[in-house]
């Protein structure tokens, strides 16, 4: 797969809108005892180092699609190891990516736990020239809004007071911002009715537009350590590994009874606040409200997104009756990209982009793996 597209999977390609990336770092400082980075770099950790070339490979495909006069597919910065450790002020990697964002007016969702991105003054202003004209959203990844608790989780971020004062910054001065509740564990993450109510009302207050929860994965030879760890004797786990792959450790991640208690409490307090709320890479559409579920309908440029199953359950449509034909009916009612719409932009992403669009429609023609990924997808009198 590219270097600027996410891997095509069973889960990825049915769910996610913003599959384009931008990794400018080899690994994370943070030391997360979750780290999904870790399942995609077997042997030892890395060290973080600089990885100039996504400047100039994100420059080449801005640059080319502009050119063509097509509208720009956000990227996403980043979604393995954080774009702002320690190290940016000396390299500048995120920086000069967020610079040539601007230079080529090219929408970028930013994902991070640092609040560098309002203590760094040269990334400050860079991300802030980005806002001004509409052109970023931030996000900003919390467990827990306890400094106490996210030690456990995040020994070497920046805490949550740190993150939410970041937040309020940017959130006050009306630039869209959005919290993922990542990962979300049930009894450590907002959990009961009273929680759920404390935690959203803080992060309208601070200026969240929109919250997104997902939940815990971890591998299954790691859960019961980590469960050790946090003392929470009563978390429960499901199988998350669709298929297992030779060679790789199963996932599991949190059961899905814990979620619907727990999501339903945090969906209920957003609707009542105003604030969206949805799912991410778990397919329970009950809970969504928004455009798509990353939060990139609040950029305020023209932007284009691909199709998911979250287009095709807003449509009415059966998945499970969805062929060529009808995901260009959906395509075209909320304004995506597919077929032979994703062959006008550069080979470089236009190629994993067509790849990911027939995983999805393979998907769908499987009831037992859509069943999985996405619970609401299908129709209950199916």
């Amino acid at each position: 797969m590219s270097e600027l597209v996410v891997n095509a999977s069973n889960i990825v390609s049915p769910l996610c809108y913003t599959i384009l990336k931008l990794e400018p770092y080899t690994a994370c400082p943070f030391g997360c005892v979750y780290c999904y980075s870790r399942w995609y770099s077997r042997g030892p950790p890395a060290t973080t180092a600089p990885r100039g070339h996504v400047v100039e490979l994100f420059e080449f495909t801005a640059r080319c699609i502009r050119r063509r006069g097509l509208k720009p597919i956000p990227f996403r910065l980043s979604t393995l190891v954080d774009p702002f450790p320690p190290g940016e002020e000396l390299s500048r990697i995120s920086e000069r990516i967020l610079e040539v964002a601007e230079r080529f007016e090219y929408p970028l969702i930013v994902n991070t736990k640092s609040s560098r991105i309002v203590e760094a003054e040269s990334t400050r202003r860079s991300l802030e020239r980005l806002l001004d004209r509409g052109l970023a959203v931030v996000q900003v990844s919390l467990s827990t809004l306890e400094d106490s608790k996210a030690r456990l989780l995040e020994p070497l971020a920046p805490p949550p007071s740190r993150r939410l004062q970041a937040l309020s910054e940017l959130g006050s001065r009306g630039y869209p911002v959005v919290v993922r509740l990542s990962p979300f564990i049930p009894g450590l993450s907002p959990t009961s009715e009273e929680e759920a109510g404390e935690v959203v009302s803080t992060l309208r207050d601070v200026g969240a537009r929109h919250v997104v929860v997902e939940a815990l994965r971890v591998e299954r030879e790691g859960a019961a350590w980590l469960v050790e760890r946090l003392g929470l004797r009563d978390l429960e786990f499901e199988a998350y590994s669709i298929r297992e792959v030779g060679g790789a450790p199963p996932v599991v991640r949190v059961s899905l009874g814990q979620r619907l208690v727990a999501y339903s409490s945090l969906y209920r307090h957003a609707a009542r606040l105003g604030v969206g709320f949805s799912t991410c890479k778990e397919g329970l559409f009950r809970f969504h409200a928004g455009d798509d579920c990353c939060g990139a309908y609040l950029l305020r440029v023209d932007y284009s997104l691909r199709a998911t199953l979250w287009d095709l359950y807003r449509a009415g449509m059966n998945p499970l009756a969805v062929g060529w034909e009808e995901l260009d009916r959906v395509c075209r009612r909320f304004s995506r990209l597919c077929g032979e719409l994703l062959k006008q932009y550069p080979r470089v992403i236009s190629k994993p982009l067509r790849y990911h669009e027939r995983k999805l429609l393979r998907v769908l023609k499987d009831p037992s793996v859509l069943q999985r990924v996405a619970p609401d997808a299908i129709p209950a009198s199916t």
